[in-house]
C-alpha cells in the first residue's frame, strides 16, 4: 500500500508536534511500514526495505525510530507469539488473528471485542487503559489437508 500525501502530512505533523525532527530516514522508515502495512512487517523487513534507499542505515536506527513511533502513537507494536515485534500502521483499536505456523497476522475489527469488560483482577486498583485480543491458530493455508 503506497503512502498518500495526507498520510505523509499527518506523519510529519505528528513528529513536529512531539518535537521530533523529520529526517529523510524517518520518513523512509514510515514509508516502509506503510508499504508493508497489511502484512504487519517486522523491524527486519522494514530494515531491508529502507536499506535499498539508504544502504548505510543501521538496524539500530530502524529499531529506535520504530520504538519512538510507537511512543508517539504513529504505529502499534504487535507481538505474535512473543518471538518478534511486528508493526501495524492501523492505530485504531482492533484485535488480531495470528497463524502460529507462518506468523501471518490478520486484523480483526469487532465491536463486541472492543466492549469486553475489564477482568475481575483489575478491580484491585489496576486501571485498564486498553487491550487487544490475539487469537492464535492455523490459517487456512497452514491447516493440514484432510485425507478422505
Amino acid at each position: 500500500m503506497k503512502m498518500t500525501r495526507k498520510q505523509q502530512d499527518d506523519f510529519i505533523a505528528q513528529c513536529r508536534a512531539a518535537g521530533l525532527s523529520v529526517t529523510h530516514q524517518r520518513l523512509a522508515i514510515f514509508e516502509a511500514v506503510m508499504a508493508n502495512g497489511n502484512r504487519h512487517p517486522s523491524a527486519e523487513v522494514i530494515y531491508q526495505t529502507v536499506r535499498e534507499r539508504y544502504p548505510t542505515i543501521s538496524f539500530n536506527t530502524i529499531y529506535k525510530n520504530l520504538e519512538t513511533f510507537e511512543e508517539l502513537g504513529i504505529v502499534v507494536k504487535v507481538n505474535p507469539l512473543y518471538n518478534e515485534a511486528r508493526y501495524d500502521v492501523d492505530v485504531r483499536p482492533h484485535h488480531h488473528l495470528i497463524c502460529r505456523q507462518c506468523k501471518t497476522i490478520v486484523d480483526v475489527h469487532d465491536k463486541k471485542l472492543d466492549a469486553l469488560p475489564a477482568p475481575e483482577e483489575a478491580g484491585g486498583g489496576f486501571q485498564v487503559e486498553n487491550w487487544t485480543v490475539q487469537f492464535t491458530g492455523l490459517c487456512a493455508e497452514c491447516q493440514p489437508v484432510a485425507v478422505g
